[in-house]
């Protein structure tokens, strides 16, 4: 008896449970069925399958949630950011974007070439995109790829093995390449933003063969280069000797001026010492000239009387003879003068 209330209590706890589950998960089913949500950097194109109006819609369905009738309708969605394909040998694939194998060239000189390029482009027009290639990501398989590996094949082709060192000449090529496919893009809804070569390998034995006639070449260059530098040397020895002659040239007659006008400045002196000497001679000469003059005229006698007798003036005893030849008389002043030879 137990027993079977406790089937009855988990059959009656099943239906409490399972119910609201089966139809939560039903409707949740119908609404994932019955909506499509279109991104921020997606646009959307809506496809009709029956009735009068049937077909692709041309009117775009923008960013958000749509409802949409399964079997009936769908939208298909197409990214509208920057998309990228990488032909690369490298490995190193982009985590966005779709990657392929290099691009291998033969070069027009025979040679093979590994060019990794990198082709940048996005959706411009899904309608035509959906019209003229189809949903998804057909577009990529059917358009992007092959067309952009033959587009670059045909330009980076007519170079030769040299030509692809030189940056102008690959670039030149490149645009070409962007050229040709440009429009293509363009009648299928895809715009193209750009066409980038990224690394360029040789084969191993051409890459040695390429690596050691860059080697002569610079070895060339290098030798050039010493024999234009030994030149410029000697010409800066020769314009430096040149340079140092002139300069003691200069400083020679630097010194010959200087010493000459040591020389006129210690003549100038001796001229103008020996003037100042000569007026200073001219001048005592002169003087004394006119002292014996003043000496020799009318007042000498009486001048040289009285510093006679300036010099008689502490004598207070004078002997001398008062007769006989010689004989001085001190009162007779006349007599005195001519004993001294003042007057005749």
């Amino acid at each position: 008896m137990e027993t079977l209330v406790k089937v009855l209590k988990f059959l009656l706890w099943r239906r409490y449970v399972m119910i609201p589950l089966v139809v939560f998960l039903g409707g949740y089913w119908l609404a994932s069925c019955a909506t499509v949500y279109v991104g921020p950097t997606e646009i959307g194109i809506r496809q009709v399958y029956y009735g009068g109006g049937s077909g692709i819609r041309k009117a775009p369905v923008w960013t958000g949630t749509h409802l949409v009738v399964p079997g009936y309708e769908r939208v298909h969605v197409f990214p509208t950011e920057i998309q990228s394909l990488d032909m690369t040998a490298s490995g190193e694939h982009t985590k966005e974007g779709r990657s392929t194998e290099a691009i291998r060239i033969q070069t027009s000189d025979g040679y093979r070439v590994t060019v990794d390029a990198t082709v940048l482009y996005r959706v411009q027009d899904p309608y035509l995109l959906i019209t003229k290639v189809g949903p998804g990501k057909l577009f990529e398989d059917s358009v992007v790829i092959p067309r952009s590996d033959k587009a670059l094949r045909q330009a980076l082709g007519e170079l030769n093995s040299e030509e692809f060192y030189q940056g102008p000449k690959r670039i030149k090529q490149a645009q070409i390449a962007f050229n040709a496919l440009k429009p293509e893009f363009e009648e299928k809804g895809i715009e193209l933003v750009k066409v980038l070569v990224r690394r360029i390998t040789y084969d191993e034995a051409y890459q040695h063969q390429i690596e050691q006639r860059k080697i002569q070449d610079q070895m060339v260059y290098k030798n050039q280069a010493e024999s234009v530098a030994a030149k410029e040397e000697a010409l800066k020895r020769e314009t430096v000797s040149t340079g140092q002659a002139k300069v003691q040239v200069e400083l020679e007659k630097g010194h010959q001026q200087v010493a000459q006008i040591l020389s006129d400045a210690r003549l100038y002196q001796r001229t103008k010492t020996a003037e100042a000497d000569l007026l200073v001679k001219t001048a005592q000469a002169t003087g004394t000239e006119l002292e014996n003059r003043a000496l020799e005229g009318a007042g000498a006698q009486a001048l040289v009387g009285r510093r006679l007798a300036d010099l008689l003036k502490g004598v207070k005893v004078i002997i001398v003879p008062s007769s006989g030849p010689g004989a001085t008389n001190p009162l007779n002043i006349n007599d005195m003068l001519r004993q001294f030879e003042v007057a005749k």
